[in-house]
């Protein structure tokens, strides 16, 4: 018996128990203390609700805050199709009931008492009771775990449904929740949104987080689907809000300006990341930061005209050290898990970004890591090359640079170039250049 299904069954008997109590007092002691209005009952019935939140990986189940599955952080419920799904085995210990997984015939069957429902997997059907009904969404098998629309199951085990911006409550009653209740179940669930498994990127409409994203770029596209919408990094820092125009102007000043030479040659990368530690307060020292860095080893082989050689997406490429051999440098996604060793939980990758919200970004306060170029302009078409890597083939440039961005005016864009050749870019220039690197970028999320 696990500890949910033990504790359920205490709360069964603590009920029993509190009406043997009141049937043994003394009739006459309670009808006076009635009379009087001096009886006090202190205690509340055990409930046995069950609510859920989208994307949390914890539960309401009566009075307790419970895991919907304790050694697998990433199952939280999601919707598909209007429905609901939340994995099979969370709710049958809920319910009470037994689970049984018929693999040959694909079913999923929930039982207990005279109540059951049957699921077919990858089909929008199921079975009340014997009896077929339709569903919106079909059962299905997500990252290991067997996930089963929650309305069938509250039907055939006699509770109602209700649900409101993300919230999903199973009880006994018919009429909905008041809103106390709501934000009472939102403030308790809310905090175990699985940031770390399902994204970062929050796409929230009117205070409720309508969906989570992984990649900036999807979070954006669905905020801007419908008007008012505004996107937040994990729930607390608004990352872009149309209500909210970013100023003509700013500036960052707590940026220090940090020189990768002599010592790094191709480390511009990792010396932009420092600065932008530094920033935060962060002492990190770039040649440590170049020891740390997540390396792609592959090795620089030339095939006749056609060179192999590693992709900077999957870490360093070549030698940092010395331009006397092979390499070239490192792209965002090594860059932001580094970052995110010293800045855990706060390291945003916007890569992919516009460049007005680049801007904004800035305007808020903090500085950020871009890829651009020693141009400092749009690199021509033939400063590229075609490179062999262990993801198929990439087009590259030697002309490749990092900067950290500390600000904007109406006609240039303020860097910390950690060449020092330059402290600003005129803003068309700046733009070209960015957007044909592919608009990288990373930053971190301001205490609130």
């Amino acid at each position: 018996m696990d500890l949910v299904r033990f504790v359920k069954r205490l709360n069964r008997w603590l009920l029993i128990c509190i009406f043997v109590s009141l049937c043994a007092y003394p009739i006459k002691i309670l009808a006076s203390k009635i009379d009087k209005n001096t009886l006090s009952l202190a205690f509340g019935l055990p409930s046995d609700d069950i609510v859920v939140m989208m994307y949390s990986n914890t539960a309401k189940a009566g009075r307790y805050l419970i895991p919907i599955d304790e050694g697998r952080p990433h199952a939280t419920p999601y919707t598909n199709g209007g429905e609901t799904l939340v994995p099979a085995r969370f709710l049958a210990s809920q319910l009470d009931a037994e689970l049984t997984i018929n693999e040959k015939q694909g079913t999923l069957t929930l039982t207990g008492g005279r109540s059951s429902v049957t699921y077919q997997l990858n089909k929008a059907a199921a079975k009340i009771d014997g009896k077929p009904t339709k569903l919106h969404a079909p059962a299905q098998i997500k990252e290991g775990l067997a996930y089963v629309p929650l309305r069938a199951a509250g039907q055939a085990f006699g509770r109602n449904m209700h649900a409101q911006d993300g919230l999903v409550a199973l009880t006994r009653n018919v009429e909905p929740p008041d809103s106390e209740q709501w934000q009472d179940w939102r403030e308790q669930l809310v905090a175990y949104i699985a940031y770390d498994t399902v994204g970062s990127y929050t796409v929230e409409f009117r205070g409720s987080i309508v969906a989570i994203y992984r990649r900036w770029e999807d979070a954006i596209g669905a905020a801007r689907q419908v008007p008012g919408r505004i996107v937040k990094y994990r729930g607390q820092h608004a990352l872009w809000d149309p209500q909210r125009p970013a100023p003509k102007s700013f500036r960052v000043n707590e940026a220090p300006l940090i020189m990768q030479l002599p010592e790094l040659p191709r480390g511009c990368e990792v010396t932009s990341l420092a600065m932008l530690l530094h920033s935060a307060g962060i002492e990190a020292d770039k040649m440590e930061l170049a020891r740390e860095i997540r390396k792609n080893t592959a090795p620089y082989i030339r095939v006749g005209n056609e060179i192999h050689f590693g992709n900077p997406n999957n870490g360093f490429v070549g030698d940092m050290y010395s331009f006397d051999k092979p390499g070239l440098g490192v792209y965002h996604d090594p860059i932001a898990e580094l970052a995110e060793k010293y800045m855990p939980g706060r390291i945003m990758d916007i890569t992919g970004t516009s460049f007005e919200h680049l801007l904004g970004t800035v305007a808020q306060g903090t500085p950020v890591w871009v890829i651009h170029t020693t141009l400092y302009d749009a690199v021509p078409a033939n400063a590229w090359q075609t490179w062999q890597t262990e993801d198929g083939p990439i087009q590259v440039t030697y002309y490749e640079h990092s900067l950290l961005v500390t600000g904007y005016d109406e006609k240039y864009v303020y860097v910390n170039d950690p060449l020092g050749r330059r402290n600003k870019v005129e803003r068309a220039a700046f733009k070209r250049g960015w957007v044909q690197m592919g608009s990288q970028a990373v930053t971190y999320s301001p205490n609130e």
